[in-house]
């Protein structure tokens, strides 16, 4: 997909890859690195098409283009110049999820986002956008959609990630402006920035053939989570102290209210405050970075009301005597905030 050229005069371009079925059925495409630090979207693509050996043609391929309904757009690198520099932002300074649909007569920025939604977006019916957390935090897996969009809600409920949470997305959002151009949209945050992180990158690969599967590309049965958690808002722990941060937990935990989920100290060591947790629920998000000041968030985390599924949760995986996914829907915590509200 040309951009023009360079400073040097090279031509400038972002790679697609086209996966053309034999049979007809929907357009779906995958973006990876609008953020040109979150690499993990590109790996899973990397995976879909290639399979753990990243060799085409092989048995670990997961795409068979003789069996495939529709085509599959690929852009595993759409912020190229950035992902590059090894930078969020695009080369003249701009996040460019903020800046869709683009503009053709625009900035740098707009240029590149007027370039993927008029030549990719628009032609797809379903799109799913990988993200990652930023460096200084890490994200569990989940999928984000507007809810108050049927067709939104039901892709992200075929993901198969075991929480989904709300979120319209701030204007100039890629997936806002998808969804608003009637492009079924969700978006998978997945791990942190500047790395491969395979389990992560597992889960993404799966959640796509489930999303396949779903609208009938492939001939593949889904696989479900054992348990799902549909979240309208959450919460967001934030420290009342500076200094060095020591949590105590990990991504992904179950935690209860009241339970000590990090310490804040000085540098000499000396503790100065701990950090509860406000809520009994699941840890989605948290800082990885030790150096704090007083307000800045510490843990993002997704309230569980249901005995049923706090239980589901601390095991791990459903009882074997009752399969299928216990789901609990649309929880809203009444002090907490949705992602548009905190920015994403």
């Amino acid at each position: 997909m040309p951009l023009g050229c360079d400073p040097l005069g090279k031509p400038r371009a972002i790679p697609v890859y086209v996966l053309h079925g034999a049979r007809p059925g929907p357009v779906m495409a995958l973006t990876a690195a609008v953020h040109g630090d979150e690499l993990n979207g590109v790996s899973i693509i990397h995976h879909l098409a290639f399979g753990d050996d990243h060799i085409a043609d092989t048995n670990d391929d997961h795409i068979d283009v003789s069996k495939l309904a529709g085509t599959l757009l690929c852009v595993p690198v759409v912020n190229v110049e950035g992902m590059i520099l090894q930078t969020r932002g695009t080369p003249d300074g701009r996040d460019l999820n903020r800046l869709f649909p683009g503009k053709a007569t625009g900035n740098q920025a707009q240029r590149i986002a007027h370039a993927l939604f008029e030549q990719i977006v628009r032609r797809a019916d379903y799109l799913i956008d990988l993200h990652t957390a930023p460096p200084t935090r890490m994200n569990v897996p989940h999928v984000r959609s507007n809810f108050d969009r049927p067709e939104c809600k039901a892709l992200a409920r075929a993901f198969g990630t075991e929480i989904v949470l709300h979120a319209v997305g701030t204007a100039g959002t890629l997936r806002r402006e998808a969804a608003e151009a009637g492009v079924a949209t969700v978006l998978l945050e997945s791990g942190t920035s500047h790395r491969f992180e395979i389990g992560t990158i597992q889960v993404g690969v799966r959640g796509i053939l489930n999303v396949m599967a779903h609208i009938g590309m492939i001939d593949r049965k889904p696989i479900p989570p054992a348990w799902r958690l549909l979240v309208r808002r959450s919460r967001w722990v934030r420290t009342a102290e500076g200094g060095l941060l020591h949590t105590v937990i990990e991504g992904g935990a179950l935690v209860r209210a009241g339970d000590v989920i990090a310490h804040v100290t000085d540098p000499v060591g000396s503790r100065v405050a701990s950090i509860e947790s406000p809520v009994t629920g699941l840890v989605l998000g948290l800082t990885t970075t030790p150096l704090v000041r007083a307000g800045d968030p510490i843990a993002n985390i997704v309230i569980v009301t249901g005995k049923r599924l706090e239980r589901a949760i601390a095991r791990g995986e459903a009882r074997k005597d009752k399969p299928g996914t216990i789901e609990e829907a649309e929880v809203a915590d009444k002090e907490g905030h949705t992602l548009d509200e905190v920015g994403d």
